[in-house]
């Protein structure tokens, strides 16, 4: 599949649509070797200004899938038109379906508690013949906890799953899958937030709606005010100064082949 990829003030976009990636997803699949697949939001994107290293994963992932309306709506101002914004947390389902129906086998690492469990046990239910090789819910010394991410790349080594979904949040999930990306057996591997804390029912999902017009944000921050307020009523509105800014400057927006 021949994409075209953009310049998002220094974070390589791919200009693809939710059946584009599913379909590169099963590509993935039948090749060698681990495929890290990202999806950058606003607030991803602001996070890889400062810092470098989560830039860099970004850059050289596999597949960097634009995750929601608002980032197709804000790249528009430095003349950048995609063509769908792919809201990460809902490739999940659709991948879990064309997992049962290909006898592909997933690993759940997510969210805390029972919740990896609860998510695994309802998609099965929703779509019968997924293999969930396994699931679990770390510790929230995730990431620094060095004995627990043994027995987990041991874990998840003893049962090679062709996809590995994290959901321990951002940039957490990226950069984990990033740090021990040798040791991962999975052909996909991908960071997708709280899709399982919803799916699992431990957070109430946004009215179908709210996502399609782009203000599921406006759900969230209803939801947890204290968490999100900063998110989304102080950082993320600079994006819009940072790309009105790359509009005015001589940076090309095409990502260099």
């Amino acid at each position: 599949m021949n994409i075209k990829s953009y310049n998002i003030v220094g974070v390589r976009v791919d200009d693809v649509t939710r059946d584009e990636t599913l379909e590169l997803i099963e590509n993935f699949i039948s090749e060698p070797g681990l495929h890290h697949i990202v999806t950058p939001n606003i607030d991803h994107i602001l996070h890889a200004q400062k810092d470098a290293e989560f830039r860099n994963l970004v850059n050289v992932s596999a597949l960097s899938v634009p995750d929601g309306k608002w980032l197709m709506r804000g790249s528009r101002l430095a003349g950048i038109r995609l063509r769908e914004g792919v809201t990460g947390r809902l490739l999940v389902e659709p991948m879990c379906e064309r997992a049962a129906k290909r006898g592909w086998s997933i690993y759940i690492l997510a969210s805390v508690n029972d919740v990896a469990h609860a998510a695994g046990e309802r998609l099965k239910g929703k779509y019968p013949g997924l293999r969930v090789a396994g699931t679990r819910s770390p510790s929230m010394q995730f990431g620094k906890d060095e004995a627990e991410t043994e027995i987990i790349l041991k874990e998840l080594d003893e049962l090679k799953p062709d996809i590995l979904f994290l959901g321990v949040g951002a940039p957490k999930s990226e950069k984990w899958i990033y740090k021990y990306r040798g040791r991962l057996p999975s052909r996909v591997a991908i960071g997708v937030g709280y899709a399982f804390d919803v799916i699992a029912g431990r957070i109430s999902e946004c009215p179908a709606w709210m996502t399609r017009t782009g203000m599921e944000w406006a759900y969230r921050l209803l939801v947890e005010p204290r968490r999100l307020w900063k998110r989304y009523l102080i950082r993320d509105p600079k994006f819009f100064a940072l790309i009105l800014r790359q509009r005015l400057s001589s940076k090309s927006n095409e990502w260099p082949a």
